[in-house]
């Protein structure tokens, strides 16, 4: 999934009534092309694994066409069960960034939280990824029988004469 800021068409209409008699309701239209600010390619980053093995996601964060912008800062909410780090690339000749995030946590369960990268682009709000996670434990290997049906480890084998 992508999400992108902006960059699409804008058509609002309002009604403004007033207390001139000849004029009482006036009809007025705003129309305009909303610059795009930057695409995410995905829009969400989803972690999901088991304990103890490497989980990771990269976000392409891609600048509009119009105007460029350095990101400065880059945090978490809570930022407890991830790290995440960004870098400067190039996608397609042009600047853009790589946003990796990956899981810290140790043990099993879900969390989830928001990342927020500040801009030079003080006419911007904070660009923000919902990062979410589901941890599972590691599945304990089955001892099998020879015709590959799982054995009980607790109860003995009954012998039938």
């Amino acid at each position: 999934m992508t999400k992108s800021y902006g960059g699409r068409a804008l058509k609002k209409s309002i009604r403004v009534y007033t207390n001139d008699p000849e004029n009482e309701k006036i009809s007025l239209q705003l129309a305009g092309m909303v610059k795009k600010f930057v695409t995410l390619k995905p829009s969400k980053v989803f972690l999901k694994g088991t304990v103890g093995e490497r989980i990771f996601q990269t976000v392409e964060i891609i600048p509009g066409t119009e105007e460029s912008f350095k990101i400065l800062n880059v945090n978490a909410l809570k930022g407890e069960d991830f790290r995440q780090s960004i870098k400067e690339i190039e996608i397609d000749g042009q600047p853009a960034y790589e946003l990796t995030v990956e899981n810290t946590r140790q043990t099993e369960g879900r969390y989830f939280d928001k990342i927020f990268m500040i801009t030079d682009r003080t006419d911007q709000a904070p660009i923000s990824v919902i990062v979410s996670g589901y941890i599972e434990k590691p599945e304990a290997s089955i001892p099998e029988s020879e015709e590959g049906a799982p054995v009980s480890e607790t109860e003995p084998e009954s012998a039938v004469d």
